[in-house]
């Protein structure tokens, strides 16, 4: 019988006596996806063999797990059998990299445990202060709590730009091959990304000034990172100027900050963000003069967007494996690069951002034209900015469009003379369109 071929979380034994030898793997492994197993009984093709099995042999498996790795793990270790023939499966995972081998640090890539260079070791150590590990964690939950739906898009995504190797949709050797399922258990990662209930939390708010006071619109999600994603940017996308070019036979629909650029801000914030603390959610607001994406994670210390887009520094990752998989889709061109390349795009377009940080998360900030322009063959229509009487007003129709005149000079204090000044400024930049007349309302546009 053969039970498949070893990889990055898989290693096959011929016996227990290459016990030594496979805690090398155990130690590369853990390094690289923190769980894996290794079977002892079986060829490096994946063909049982079996072994011989007795509570003395589990036992020496065990003392040489707690005897080599460092720092010390709780592996399970238990006997199992394939068509009558018995072999020795070890399950182990762990959350404090790095771990070592009799001292000796390694890393798995494909099938093979490398030592870990210097400068390697070093990378996993800054990321491990940046990072708590959580998505490697196995979770209660099963293969029946993925949205199918969800993950067969994924896959689709992922096949047609090349990015994933596995020639047909199975679930469970999808997952399993991407680190993302283990024993018919999921982990943290695969059930934030495809989980039916992920329970992730997205708020999107459409503001009428640049402070966050008076809102027009407000949503909120909760769902998969896969999912929100999508929406989250259809979201800015719907709320957004565009710029319409008409040539003698084609109109083209052009947006004012590049959705590339949207695309790498909103992926970045969803593939670095602390899912742990489920206290803070993401943000999405969208003001007149900027819009603001907010991440709940903290950004590395004593560093900014700047750095990333100035040198080539090596990108730190709080969620490799989040980070893997969006990657696999296309939704991130190169690891480290998405700075880099929406600050490129901005350039292209004359535009401008910043960024802002505190102890919870960051603030990525466009910066929106505050023009409205008509050229020859082109219209563009631009948010602008609003009074403080005309946000107020905007705010009170949005709460009761039926409002008169009389009603609202008398709950902002102003001569209605004032307020019909408003009221014709905003219809004139398309934030009200008065529906009947003497009994009509206000519609928010």
């Amino acid at each position: 019988m053969n039970i498949g071929k070893e990889n990055e979380f898989t290693e096959f034994k011929k016996s227990t006596g290459e016990a030594q030898d496979a805690m090398k793997s155990v130690s590369s492994i853990l390094n690289k996806h923190g769980h894996g197993e290794i079977y002892f009984g079986v060829l490096n093709d994946g063909t049982v063999v079996g072994q011989q099995v007795s509570d003395t042999s589990l036992r020496d498996i065990s003392r040489f797990v707690r005897e080599s790795i460092e720092p010390a793990i709780s592996p399970i270790v238990r006997e199992e059998s394939f068509d009558g023939k018995n072999v020795i499966h070890l399950v182990f995972s762990g959350s404090q990299k790095p771990y070592s081998s009799k001292g000796v640090y390694y890393i798995r890539v494909s099938d093979e445990d490398l030592i870990l260079k210097q400068n390697e070791l070093f990378r996993i150590m800054r990321e491990m202060s940046y990072s708590d590990d959580w998505e490697n964690r196995i979770t209660d939950k099963t293969l029946d709590d993925v949205d199918d739906d969800v993950l067969k898009r994924f896959f689709d995504c992922a096949k047609s730009c090349g990015r994933l190797t596995v020639d047909a949709y199975n679930k469970e050797a999808l997952l399993s091959s991407l680190g993302l399922a283990f024993d018919g258990k999921i982990n943290n990662a695969c059930f934030s990304l495809f989980g039916k209930d992920a329970g992730i939390p997205l708020k999107l708010a459409n503001f009428a000034t640049n402070e966050k006071l008076t809102f027009l619109d407000l949503k909120e999600f909760h769902g998969n990172i896969y999912t929100l994603v999508d929406v989250a940017i259809e979201y800015i996308m719907s709320h957004i100027d565009w710029e319409v070019e008409i040539g003698n036979r084609t109109r083209r629909e052009i947006p004012e900050i590049p959705e590339k650029a949207i695309r790498e801000i909103v992926v970045n914030a969803f593939a670095h963000a602390r899912y742990s603390d489920r206290s803070t959610e993401h943000e999405i607001n969208i003001h007149p003069g900027k819009i603001v994406i907010y991440n709940p994670g903290p950004f590395p210390d004593n560093l900014t967007p700047n750095d990333y887009i100035a040198t080539d520094k090596a990108s730190l990752k709080r969620n490799p494996l989040i980070l893997d998989i969006l990657f696999r889709s296309k939704d991130v061109e190169k690891e480290g690069s998405g700075f880099k390349r929406a600050d490129r795009l901005l350039r292209e377009k004359k535009l401008k951002w910043s960024f802002t940080k505190d102890s919870y998360g960051f603030y990525f900030v466009f910066i929106r034209a505050d023009k409205a322009t008509v050229t020859n063959g082109t219209s563009v229509v631009t948010n602008q900015e609003l009074s403080d009487t005309d946000s107020r007003i905007l705010g009170l129709l949005s709460e009761d469009s039926r409002l008169t005149v009389k009603e609202l000079s008398e709950s902002i204090g102003k001569s209605s003379r004032t307020v019909l000044r408003s009221l014709k400024t905003l219809t004139e930049k398309g934030y009200i369109e008065r529906i009947g007349k003497t009994k009509g309302y206000w519609k928010i546009k």
